[in-house]
């Protein structure tokens, strides 16, 4: 394409330029396969490829969402713009000129600046009620005590909604369109049986949401008198949307174009203020939502690297680790931030200052380290299987690109739960490239000792003897549980009969097993035979597993006390002994 050309037909635009290659530089890369590429879609959170792109033909669909279009509408979706916004956009990035004049484009931007309009003059009424009314001294105390005076309620533009029911409806009484326009953004709702409006927000301290323009596009509002839940936002519109929207993003205009070294994400609102009040503006919050690709990859355009800090709660330590799937899907280093105490990084900078907080930040530890550390710790307090351990961590690790990290991060997973290399790689490779699902009349094959266990139990009901069940009850995870306490309470049921006591999902799981294709022979003593066998299979993996466990706690000796040591000790020898005797 010669550089920098002039078009007068959108149409022929759109034919030249290649849809393929806007999305994939601004999103990620496409996975060729026929005349289509494949990609995760970028308008819901999407865990399997379900968009298609035709750049032949300049669209996409995806099959999950039903979003669908061309370039134009790609832009305006995925940025938020409007069709004179994705036009520019077009220009920019293809290098070329568009001279049209007479364009059939549905253009919304007259409608989303009314909601802009109308969202800045309900902050600023929210703003003044809270810096003028009366009725405003315990939303003031609560800012105060957070650290916050009636400048940073300027500055922000915090506001406080009342605890009335017609506080804004009144304000617009008789604008049947501003009311309409309310009604749209959720900040009125409609009563039952009647043309009355009444308040969304009542009784909250008012945060107002801006996007990177600096637009206000929504709004939080936090409860002052305990009522749940705690904080609210305003509904989704076409300016709003949860998923894309950051708060906080508006202040890294502050940066005055440099580029931070880091992105700060925090929880709170109140927060990424406080952070913002002694200088941090690289500071965002996700509102209360899961981190998105979409929030990812707006970060994605001011850093690569990313500071997570939420609170150290079992809610905002989990929460932390499901953010590191879109952060790594975009190649960021991730680092997380453990404040002590348990507090939130608007009460740590309080009460000990920024220089306190930024050593803290300065020792920030790699988020996979963290997930290392705690999922060690679920394992040894017997919260999460070893399996299930193993699976999270390969779901997150087969997202890095980068060869290099993600052998680093490998080889420190395997060094701490005793694991071999080529065994989590095998199941690494999988999880990129799981296999095409079966056919539904196809047969499950089965070979974990458990299942063929579980299965022989369920399908012969003379070998369902009290020491069979407990051996596999005392080695088996929580998905079978609940199934061999059916067979223990009706020990002489036949599978049919189980099927019909038991709940959907119990029903599944039986159903399962019995149709799973296996090796068993119908010979009633060799199939006792295989039965024990796969017993003995069973208790030598649940020893191994006892012996990993006693292995880590010893690893950290300096924790433990010398009384503690000599048993774990001991009880290592016992079951060297017992795994011994197993195998003989």
């Amino acid at each position: 394409m010669p550089s920098n050309p002039e078009y007068d037909s959108l149409e022929d635009v759109l034919k030249k330029v290649s849809l393929a290659k806007y999305i994939e530089h601004n999103w990620q890369p496409l996975k060729k396969i026929g005349s289509e590429y494949k990609i995760l879609c970028p308008f819901h959170d999407d865990k399997n490829p379900s968009l298609s792109v035709n750049d032949e033909k300049g669209l996409y669909y995806c099959y999950s969402c039903k979003a669908g279009g061309n370039l134009i509408t790609f832009i305006k979706e995925f940025k938020n713009y409007s069709s004179q916004e994705a036009i520019k956009e077009i220009e920019n990035f293809f290098n070329i000129k568009i001279s049209i004049t007479n364009y059939n484009i549905p253009d919304d931007s007259n409608k989303k600046n009314k909601l802009f309009s109308v969202n800045t003059l309900i902050a600023e009424l929210y703003n003044k009620f809270l810096l003028t009314n009366k009725s405003r001294a315990k939303a003031v105390s609560y800012l105060k005590s957070r650290g916050f005076d009636d400048e940073d309620i300027k500055e922000n533009m915090i506001g406080f909604a009342p605890d009335s029911w017609n506080f804004l409806s009144a304000f617009v009484k008789n604008k049947t369109e501003k009311l309409d326009i309310l009604d749209e953004l959720g900040l009125v709702k409609k009563k039952e049986n009647s043309n009355n409006f009444f308040d969304f927000f009542r009784n909250r301290i008012i945060f107002p949401i801006k996007n990177r323009q600096g637009t206000i596009v929504g709004f939080a509002g936090r409860s002052i008198d305990n009522s749940n839940p705690k904080y609210l936002n305003s509904k989704e519109s076409i300016i709003f949307s949860k998923r894309k929207v950051l708060f906080g993003i508006d202040k890294f205009n502050k940066l005055k174009g440099k580029k931070p070294k880091f992105v700060l994400l925090v929880e709170g609102y109140t927060d990424v203020l406080m952070l913002n009040k002694i200088g941090f503006y690289n500071t965002v919050a996700s509102m209360g939502t899961s981190l998105t690709l979409e929030h990812s990859n707006e970060i994605k355009k001011f850093s690569d690297k990313i500071i997570i800090n939420f609170d150290s709660d079992k809610a905002g330590v989990d929460a932390a680790f499901k953010s590191i799937e879109p952060l790594f899907e975009n190649n960021f280093d991730v680092y997380k931030l453990d404040l002590p105490n348990g507090q939130d990084p608007c009460e740590y900078i309080q009460k000990n200052g920024k220089d306190a907080f930024l050593n803290l930040l300065n020792a920030s530890v790699s988020i996979i380290d963290s997930f290392i550390d705690y999922s060690k710790q679920q394992y040894l307090d017997k919260e999460k299987s070893l399996n299930s351990i193993i699976s999270d961590f390969t779901t997150k690790i087969s997202l890095v690109r980068d060869v290099f990290n993600r052998d680093l991060m490998i080889n420190k997973f395997i060094t701490a739960f005793s694991l071999s290399k080529n065994e989590l790689e095998n199941k690494i490779k999988i999880q990129e490239n799981p296999p095409t699902s079966r056919r539904f009349d196809e047969e499950k094959n089965i070979n974990d000792p458990i299942d063929i266990a579980l299965k022989i139990l369920l399908e012969t009901v003379e070998l369902r003897s009290k020491y069979f069940l407990e051996c596999v009850k005392d080695n088996s995870d929580e998905r079978y549980e609940k199934i061999i306490r059916l067979l223990e309470d009706n020990i002489n049921m036949d599978p049919s009969n189980l099927i019909t006591i038991s709940n959907s999902e119990e029903s599944n799981i039986i159903s399962n097993l019995l149709f799973a294709k296996t090796a068993i022979d119908s010979d009633p003593i060799k199939k006792e035979k295989t039965l024990q066998d796969c017993i003995k299979k069973i208790k030598i993996e649940s020893l191994k597993e006892k012996k990993r466990r006693i292995n880590m706690k010893l690893n950290h000796q300096s924790e433990i006390a010398s009384d503690e040591e000599h048993k774990l000790l001991m009880l290592l020898q016992n079951i060297i002994e017992e795994e011994k005797n197993l195998k003989n």
